[in-house]
């Protein structure tokens, strides 16, 4: 028989029992926060771990981070993992978060302490101290921190004249212990005040290696811009955003949990850069078309002789290396008697060794109305050269073509076009009326058949009207073109001329986006062009549409665009319009 007194002492031992064991939980457990560096730069990335240890973690809340003075915090790079040893006959369980942040206003600040609750007590971290440091200190031997890995925009030149190419290099700078195995850029860079051409660049970047500040760097220049100052003064490229998936071995090494094998993605950002942009010198005597480069510059007629009411054209060829895209065409002093026709402009552009280069044609096309020698005045022409800080000139001469009358011309007259017309004279003849049967007689058909041709219609229209309203990409293509023609009927009548073109370029630009069910978000001229290639469309249409995409493009710098070269633009997208609606 068992005593209760036994009973109750058994129970205490268990209470008592159980108590300790918790007890020896709660002291066993430990929870400890670290900053990966305690010295960051501004726009630099930094994770904080927060490691929680013990012999056992039955419960355990994830920690719920606050807000930080001098960081930014990345919610969606949160990364966690465990880790279990069995030392000296104890088991120990490890379970650790990594929370990414970027580096704010430069400063000193704090990361206050964090409550993170474990088999339902609350434990609390220590805070951390750590500084936000300038970027502009990293080229200075006084900087506090060398920085495994940054990146910069470097120009060229910081003191361009208006027009002149100024290659901006992306270079990318890491310590040996990094690893960098791809990079993206984030979309969206604008150069304010600039006209900007990405150059070719290599598939694969190539390192080199450099000291800087008594610390050796690789150094990779990943992309590579060129640059158009397109007006005077202070101008500054806005810092330029990247995200590079880096592999640090010397963390990895001390790292025990070895997160996501050692990876993660770097946001970096370069420094905004400010150019000083001057005018280029007062020209002698000369029209200035906007060229800045090194160029050469010709002007032929072909042919010099033709018929009356035949074309000749006049071409003027720039070849060279500088600001191709934004060359303006020469102004020549024709004779009154010619019919001038809107100029046609081609451009051919390569992207490589630095250097935006390439050829660009304005071809005039003039015809003589009546017969007689005709002469065009030579003209004077200036391009900046920047490289010798001074302009050339160059002297187009003097073209001189006959028109002539074609002798194998027909010449009509009014007496060639004279009818000869007899009358119809005689006697009314009367014939009796044939009888006729009913089945060949052609309007009784015709009360056969027209219910039938309706209902028909009628079906057709039904069947219509529901692709219509169900089919959306129907729906575009059928509508395209009425759509386009409504925006271009409001760039005709357009006041801003720069507005005009803008018009002219969205009617294009979603005529073609509604044939083909394209997106019309996001989607650039030169993707179209390349959509509408795909459909075997003639090329001379091809080029038509190109020349209106690059002039639409390049209209805020061409400020020589009347009103009447607005309408006629507006005319010609109009037939090219008709022109693709034959194909698409």
């Amino acid at each position: 028989m068992i005593k209760t007194g036994n009973k109750l002492a058994i129970l205490f031992f268990l209470l008592i029992s159980l108590f300790a064991n918790s007890m020896v939980l709660a002291q066993e457990v430990t929870v400890q926060a670290t900053l990966s560096e305690n010295n960051i730069f501004e726009g630099e990335s930094v994770q904080l771990d927060i490691a929680i240890s013990g012999t056992a973690l039955n419960s355990l809340e994830r920690p719920e981070i606050p807000s930080i003075s001098g960081l930014r915090y990345l919610p969606n790079r949160t990364i966690s993992g465990s880790n279990y040893t069995y030392v000296n006959g104890k088991p120990s369980l490890t379970q650790s978060y990594g929370f990414q942040f970027i580096a704010q206003t430069p400063g000193s600040y704090t990361v206050p302490s964090i409550k993170v609750t474990v088999n339902g007590k609350d434990f609390t971290t220590k805070p951390i101290a750590f500084k936000v440091l300038d970027p502009k200190t990293i080229d200075n031997g006084n900087a506090e921190r060398a920085p495994d890995i940054y990146v910069r925009l470097e120009p060229s030149t910081t003191d361009p004249v208006v027009g002149q190419q100024v290659v901006a290099d992306v270079v990318l700078y890491f310590k040996s212990e990094i690893d960098v195995s791809n990079y993206n850029t984030v979309p969206g860079w604008k150069a304010e005040g600039f006209w900007k051409e990405e150059l070719n660049n290599p598939a694969q970047a190539r390192t080199t290696s450099v000291i800087i500040n008594g610390i050796r760097y690789k150094r990779a220049r990943l992309l590579q811009y060129a640059l158009f100052p397109t007006k005077a003064g202070e101008l500054t490229l806005s810092p330029y955003t990247l995200t590079v998936r880096i592999r640090n071995t010397r963390r990895t090494a001390r790292d025990p949990f070895n997160f996501s094998f050692g990876q993660e993605n770097k946001e970096l950002k370069t420094l905004p850069v400010t150019l000083t942009v001057g005018r280029p010198p007062a020209i002698e005597n000369a029209e200035y078309i906007g060229a800045v480069g090194d160029f050469e510059i010709e002007r032929t007629i072909k042919p010099n002789s033709a018929y009356v009411g035949e074309s000749i054209e006049i071409i003027t060829e720039i070849k060279g290396s500088g600001n191709l895209p934004l060359l303006n065409k020469p102004e020549y002093d024709f004779p009154e008697s010619l019919e001038l026709y809107n100029p046609q402009e081609n451009t051919v552009i390569t992207r490589d060794n630095r250097l935006i280069a390439g050829s660009k044609v304005f071809t005039d096309i003039i015809i003589a109305r009546n017969d007689g020698r005709y002469s065009i005045p030579e003209k004077r022409l200036a391009a900046f050269n920047p490289d010798k800080g001074e302009y050339e000139y160059f002297t187009l001469p003097e073209l001189t073509f006959e028109a002539k009358i074609d002798p194998n011309a027909t010449v009509t007259s009014l007496e060639d076009m004279r009818l000869d017309i007899e009358p119809v004279i005689g006697l009314v003849q009367w014939k009796q009326k044939s009888q006729t049967y009913l089945r060949e007689r052609s309007s009784i058909w015709v009360m056969v058949f027209v219910p039938f041709l309706i209902f028909m219609g009628a079906f057709g229209y039904k069947s219509y009207n529901d692709k219509l309203n169900n089919d959306s990409g129907f729906a575009r293509s059928t509508r395209a073109k009425d759509k386009a023609m409504e925006i271009l009927e409001e760039a005709k009548n357009s006041v801003d001329i720069k507005e005009g073109y803008h018009k002219i370029q969205k009617a294009l630009s979603q005529f073609i986006a509604d044939k083909l069910n394209l997106p019309i978000a996001g989607v650039s001229g030169q993707s179209l062009i390349t959509e509408i290639q795909k459909k075997s469309v003639d090329n001379s249409v091809v080029m038509e549409a190109k020349r209106i995409f690059d002039k639409c493009e390049t209209i805020a710098y061409a400020p020589n665009i009347s009103q009447e070269g607005l309408e006629d633009d507006v005319d010609k997208t109009k037939q090219l319009i008709k022109d693709l609606g034959k194909v698409l």
